[in-house]
């Protein structure tokens, strides 16, 4: 009896014996598996931030590409010319000024509006972040300057009347244009300028507009 009873104590022994082995042996899977999981889920979130990276850069070659063909469309094209020739002369007769103050611009004598509406677009999507700004500014921060300095003066005449919102996106892609390439020379930048390129509504005050001449860039 006694025998018998000591069998039953190592069988018992064994049996749990056992049973701790195979809980070991399942943890030991349990935690395998749980890390192949890992690993898995690593490597996935990895290639989906490499595709996104891919499909932002090539978002934003494409955004651009856009941006230069509309520049060099045939229409756009004239009224550039338009703006830097023609109307610099007309700008300077005060009765041409006048025009601005209508309700409704004649657009017929005045295409550089057409212009100003395609700049005012473009500095809207690069001020809400849908452009790449260090790509777009330095393919375009001398043409904007430029630009907003031969038209400054018509959108001056303008915002006396319709407010000084008026085209205020693409004064904002103006005054960006001067602290990039200041950024770029490693030129400090001054104070106005870094504060107007922040504001939402980029004018320095009521009835005032941004010049970047005044901080030593003058058209080209």
């Amino acid at each position: 009896m006694v025998a018998t009873g000591s069998h039953a104590v190592e069988t018992s022994h064994t049996v749990v014996i056992a049973a701790m082995l195979q809980a070991m042996s399942i943890d030991k899977w349990s935690l395998l598996t749980n890390a192949i999981t890992l690993l898995v889920i690593t490597a996935t979130a990895v290639a989906a931030l490499i595709q996104l990276r891919h499909l932002r850069a090539q978002n934003t070659l494409n955004a651009e590409l856009a941006i230069l063909k509309d520049w060099n469309d045939p229409q756009f094209r004239q009224w550039r010319l338009y703006v830097a020739g023609e109307m610099q002369t007309k700008i300077k007769d005060p009765a041409f000024l006048a025009e601005y103050d209508a309700p409704e611009v004649d657009r017929s004598r005045h295409p550089e509006l057409y212009a100003c509406d395609w700049l005012e677009q473009i500095g809207s999507y690069l001020k809400y972040g849908l452009l790449d700004a260090d790509v777009l500014l330095d393919v375009t921060s001398t043409s904007i300057n430029r630009l907003w300095n031969q038209l400054a003066p018509a959108i001056e005449r303008m915002r006396v009347t319709r407010g000084d919102s008026l085209y205020e996106n693409f004064e904002y892609w103006a005054a960006k244009a001067v602290c990039g390439r200041r950024r770029i020379q490693e030129e400090p930048i001054p104070g106005t300028c870094l504060e107007c390129a922040t504001l939402k509504g980029v004018g320095i005050g009521p009835r005032t507009i941004f010049r970047p001449a005044i901080f030593g860039d003058t058209p080209e």
